[in-house]
């Protein structure tokens, strides 16, 4: 479920509106993943059918994202859990205005630490 923040292509945050790479590691193993950051919402998908739906903002000088991840039932989670059934988890974190420079972010979800490396492909 997505909040749909209104229009924001003349702000100070346009400059984050893109497609973006996301490769990221935790104690189990790695995995990357496409996300779209547009007018204050987050949409994207895995490699093994993860969906990654949320909203961003710019808040001083750092970005708020707030992001749900559901993952399929069977697949296996970076942080080592197998899931039986699909799981759905919110993710919440405090990024870097220029996030999308292909520097590693510590991430904190809620079943483990994660880095990740977002990698700004193009302009939405």
């Amino acid at each position: 479920m997505a909040l749909i923040i209104p229009n924001q292509k003349v702000g100070r945050d346009s400059h984050m509106q893109g497609f973006y790479a996301l490769y990221y590691t935790g104690v189990a193993g790695f995995g990357h993943a496409v996300i779209v950051m547009k007018d204050g919402t987050i949409v994207g998908a895995d490699a093994t059918g993860g969906t990654y739906d949320g909203t961003y903002e710019a808040v001083g000088d750092n970005i708020d994202i707030r992001v749900d991840l559901t993952v399929p039932a069977g697949g296996t989670l970076v942080t080592g859990q197998s899931l039986a059934q699909s799981m759905t988890q919110s993710i919440t974190a405090t990024l870097p205005m220029h996030f999308g420079n292909g520097q590693p972010v510590a991430v904190r979800t809620p079943m483990g630490p994660v880095n990740v490396i977002f990698k700004k492909l193009r302009d939405a």
